[in-house]
């Protein structure tokens, strides 16, 4: 009889502890389960903000570049239309001319800080043309038809040029490739190279500078 009632304890036990350890490994498994949720939610959310960083950055970007797009074109054509008042005869609107440079100088400033560095090699150079332009057309005598002659062709050829050539620099950078025949880096160097020509004010060496074909970039 004794016996049977060790016997009866001793399986109880035994129930007893399996039931307690199955319950402990649940809540283990439990608890485990949890913790790799917990960690899955934060990677996936981690990943999100990265994503949205990327996204943020590439946004900030596109912004910039539209914006130092549209500033040199609209800077360029400023120096014409002032070109054109001040050997018109007409009275220069020195205002609108300066807004066009300082809206130039303000994009350049902020594409600084965001645009790639191989990006940042024409929007420098395309500024300092522009700015050439800019000061020669301020500087002008009107009555100097070869300085005249010397300055429109820099203008409608070069700096035209050059707006075409910071456009395709800014598509490349966003991962739109140029024509196969399409030479960047050349066209860099041949576009430096006449604004060094200008700044000598030297019409010949300008149209020797811009050729093949009469300029730096074609449309």
């Amino acid at each position: 009889m004794a016996a049977m009632d060790w016997t009866n304890v001793a399986v109880a036990s035994i129930t007893v502890a399996g039931t307690l350890g199955g319950g402990i490994v649940t809540q283990v498994f439990a608890i485990r389960s949890k913790r790799i949720d917990a960690k899955a939610q934060r990677d996936n959310r981690a990943e999100e903000l990265r994503e949205l960083a990327r996204k943020e950055s590439t946004d900030e970007k596109r912004s910039v570049y539209a914006s130092l797009n549209t500033a040199a074109h609209s800077c360029r054509t400023a120096i014409r239309h002032h070109l054109d008042e001040k050997c018109g005869g007409r009275p220069a609107d020195l205002a609108k001319f300066e807004a066009a440079r300082e809206a130039l100088r303000d994009s350049y400033s902020r594409a600084q800080m965001v645009v790639s560095d191989r990006a940042l090699d024409f929007a420098s150079e395309v500024n300092r043309c522009l700015d050439i332009g800019h000061r020669a057309a301020l500087e002008i005598d009107e009555n100097d038809s070869v300085a005249v002659a010397a300055l429109y062709h820099y203008v409608d050829v070069s700096l035209g040029s050059a707006v075409r050539l910071l456009r395709r620099a800014i598509r490349e950078d966003l991962g739109i490739a140029p024509d196969a025949d399409t030479d960047l880096d050349g066209r860099l160097a041949e576009l430096r190279l006449v604004r060094h020509a200008f700044v000598g004010r030297t019409p010949a060496a300008i149209e020797q500078a811009a050729q093949p074909g009469g300029e730096v970039v074609s449309s």
